[in-house]
C-alpha cells in the first residue's frame, strides 16, 4: 500500500487527536503517502509534515450537498490515486464519500465508534472506560493492514508543526512578562455543557493570581468581553486574542502547564507534551476522549455522584437536571484545580 486517503472532517479536538497517530503511522511505514481531507479551519495543522498531502473540503459551500461530495471526489482522484480511504469520521458525509469511492473500487476501512456502548454509559451512568480515540484510529489502520504502535503514537509529540516565526513570537509574547510560572487557562467550550460557570472562572483566575502566576487566558473572540475585564482587574492575567490560532499553538508550548475544559486547548496542549489539567461538566473522559497520554490524576469533576451525569458523549444536550441546573459544573472546587496544577507543574519540572 503506497497512498491512501484519510477523511477526517471532525471537530478540532477529534482532528487533533488524530495527528500523533497519523504521524506515528507514517514513521512506522516509510513507502506509505497519507492524504488527510480535512476541514478549511485545520487543514494548517497537517503542513510541514514530510509524506502528507492535506486536502480542504468545503463542506459549508461548494462540497456541502451530494452533488457537492460527487465533484470532491472526482478533485481528490484528480490530484492522485489511492490503495485505500480510511474514515475516521463515520457520519453521513463520510460514508457518502467513502461510497463513492467504494464503487470505483477502492478498499473503505472505518472507524468503530461503539456507539451502543456510549449510548448504554448515558443510559445507566455506569462509567465503564472505553478505548482511547486514538486507539480506534490506530485499529483502523491496523486493519488496512499497516503497522502501528501506539506507544509510537505517544512518542511523536510535539504533534503539531508551527513556523519559526510563530513560535519566536509566542516566546516574545509569554517573555515578556514578570511571572515565572505560566498558566494556560481555557474556562469555555463550544457547548454551555462543557463551559464552566463565569464566576467559577473568574474564582481561579484570582487565585492563580494570588500565588503569582501569570494567566494566559484561551479562547475564541466570543470571549472577548470577559477575558478584558479579567486582564483588566488582575494583575498578572493576558489574553491571548490577538495570536492566530498556530501563533496560541506556539504559545502553549511556554506554559508550565494549561487548565482546560473538555475541548481543543485541552488536546492542542496534550498532543505537544504540555502537563494539562481537563475540567469536566456534562461529559465524562470514560468516552475515550480524554487528551493523549494524560490520566485521571488530572481529570477533574464534580465529586458527587449525579443522578444525570453524564448525560451526553460530547456536551451537545442542554442540561437535563431540573432542580439544580448545570450542578455539574458550579460543583466543582477551584482549590483542587489549582492544588492539582500545582502538584502537576511540580512532576514535570
Amino acid at each position: 500500500m503506497k497512498n491512501i486517503l484519510v477523511i477526517r472532517l471532525s471537530a478540532m479536538g477529534d482532528v487533533i487527536l488524530s495527528l500523533p497517530v497519523i504521524r506515528s503511522v507514517l514513521f512506522l511505514n516509510p513507502d506509505l503517502t497519507i492524504t488527510v481531507l480535512t476541514r478549511e479551519p485545520f487543514h494548517s495543522f497537517f503542513l510541514n509534515i514530510e509524506r502528507l498531502h492535506v486536502v480542504t473540503a468545503k463542506v459549508k459551500n461548494e462540497h456541502k450537498s451530494a452533488a457537492g461530495l460527487i465533484r470532491l471526489k472526482k478533485e481528490l482522484t484528480t490530484q492522485r490515486s489511492y490503495d485505500a480511504v480510511i474514515d475516521l469520521h463515520d457520519v453521513l458525509r463520510s460514508r457518502l464519500l467513502s461510497f463513492l469511492f467504494r464503487i470505483s473500487g477502492t478498499p473503505i476501512y472505518r472507524i468503530k465508534k461503539d456507539r451502543t456502548s456510549k449510548k448504554k454509559i448515558i443510559k445507566t451512568k455506569v462509567t465503564t472506560s472505553l478505548p482511547h480515540t486514538s486507539i480506534r484510529y490506530l485499529e483502523v489502520f491496523e486493519a488496512a493492514g499497516l503497522k502501528t504502535d501506539f506507544s509510537i503514537a505517544l512518542k511523536t509529540k510535539p504533534g503539531i508543526n508551527v513556523s519559526e516565526a510563530d513560535l519566536l513570537l509566542a516566546e516574545k509574547f509569554s517573555t515578556n512578562v514578570p511571572e515565572v510560572i505560566k498558566i494556560g487557562f481555557a474556562p469555555f467550550a463550544k457547548h454551555a455543557t462543557k463551559t464552566l460557570p463565569v464566576e467559577k472562572s473568574e474564582e481561579l483566575i484570582k487565585k492563580l493570581t494570588e500565588k503569582k502566576y501569570g494567566v494566559y487566558l484561551l479562547g475564541g473572540k466570543e470571549e472577548q468581553k470577559y477575558f478584558e475585564e479579567w486582564t483588566k482587574k488582575y494583575q498578572g492575567v493576558y489574553s491571548t486574542l490577538s495570536l492566530t490560532l498556530l501563533q496560541q499553538t506556539a504559545l502553549l508550548q511556554q506554559m508550565n502547564a494549561v487548565i482546560s475544559m473538555d475541548s481543543a486547548n485541552m488536546h492542542l496542549a496534550a498532543v505537544q507534551g504540555v502537563p494539562v489539567i481537563s475540567i469536566w461538566g456534562a461529559t465524562h473522559p470514560c468516552f475515550g476522549f480524554s487528551g493523549i497520554d494524560t490520566d485521571s490524576s488530572t481529570w477533574i469533576s464534580t465529586p458527587h455522584q449525579l443522578p444525570c451525569r453524564p448525560c451526553s458523549v460530547f456536551g451537545n444536550k442542554p442540561c437535563s437536571n431540573i432542580t439544580s441546573p448545570l450542578a455539574c459544573l458550579y460543583e466543582i472546587d477551584t482549590d483542587e484545580i489549582v492544588n492539582k496544577t500545582i502538584a502537576l507543574i511540580q512532576k514535570n519540572a
